[in-house]
């Protein structure tokens, strides 16, 4: 849900860099984004009434982790399927479960094929986000859900946070958008996106936690400014003293900030 340090994909969506120790930190902030949103998710699916027999799609499946516990939970005779155009994080494919490297913007899939739709801070980060929501919903079978997930960033950037922690996360969102077409507000616009495509029992729901030094729940966001740190100071946006000051602040026991929210929409494709 964070901006990162990408390189641009033909898509307009990214690929993390080559470079090993950037890529071994992505690898270990998406193990930390699964353990702190999979529940929210999974709380979702689970009141849409996911079973035994469900094919389901997961865009933009990350680590895999989610889209192992969808194989897991609609087997033995369902199917998930998932997506990425990076596999270099994603658990490997496994009985019911296959993996496919595949960019929603343009690559095809099945027409009203899955029972569940799923796409996690995926959306937010495309050119092309609102013309794949649509390709998410034509892959859906009539009667299916459609669930997608992205943040709202407004309340993380007004609150008042620590001074260098505020001027490199300021300043890692100036390096993101410059880069790529990232809307750091996309998550408030998924319910009305939803409603005027005519999706059913649409309903939207939001999640702020306490992002609180060396947990999680902050790791998932300081994990993104490491390794921008580099990036940041040599383009001159901020001091090497603000980089350092930046994260020492928000590992202390004593940083606590609010997180973007993070909304989660869903809704049914009429039958």
């Amino acid at each position: 849900m964070s901006p990162r340090s990408p390189e641009t994909h033909e898509s307009g969506s990214y690929k993390i860099s080559r470079d090993a120790r950037i890529a071994e930190g992505e690898r270990e902030r998406l193990a930390i984004l699964a353990r702190l949103r999979d529940p929210f998710s999974i709380a979702v699916f689970e009141r849409i009434g996911i079973r035994d027999g469900w094919s389901c799609l997961e865009v933009g499946g990350g680590s895999g982790l989610l889209a192992r516990w969808l194989a897991e939970r609609v087997a033995p005779s369902g199917s998930v399927l998932s997506t990425d155009v990076d596999l270099r994080f994603h658990v490997p494919a496994r009985g019911n479960l296959e993996v496919r490297q595949h960019d929603i913007t343009r690559d095809p899939l099945p027409a009203d094929h899955f029972d569940l739709v799923h796409a996690r801070a995926v959306l937010q980060h495309l050119a092309r986000r609102t013309e794949a929501l649509d390709r998410m919903i034509a892959a859906a079978r009539p009667g299916g859900w459609i669930v997608a997930e992205d943040g709202d960033f407004r309340a993380m950037e007004e609150q008042e946070r620590p001074p260098h922690f505020a001027a490199v996360s300021d300043a890692m969102t100036r390096m993101a958008l410059g880069m790529r077409a990232w809307d750091r507000y996309f998550g408030r616009r998924l319910l009305a996106l939803f409603q005027a495509r005519g999706l059913e029992e649409v309903v939207a729901e939001g999640h702020v936690w306490t992002m609180r030094g060396g947990s999680d729940g902050a790791e998932w966001y300081v994990k993104a400014m490491e390794y921008a740190v580099p990036g940041l100071v040599a383009g001159a946006l901020v001091s090497r003293e603000q980089a350092e000051g930046a994260l020492r602040e928000a590992r202390s026991p004593d940083f606590a900030i609010l997180s973007p929210l993070a909304v989660i929409a869903r809704g049914r494709k009429p039958a």
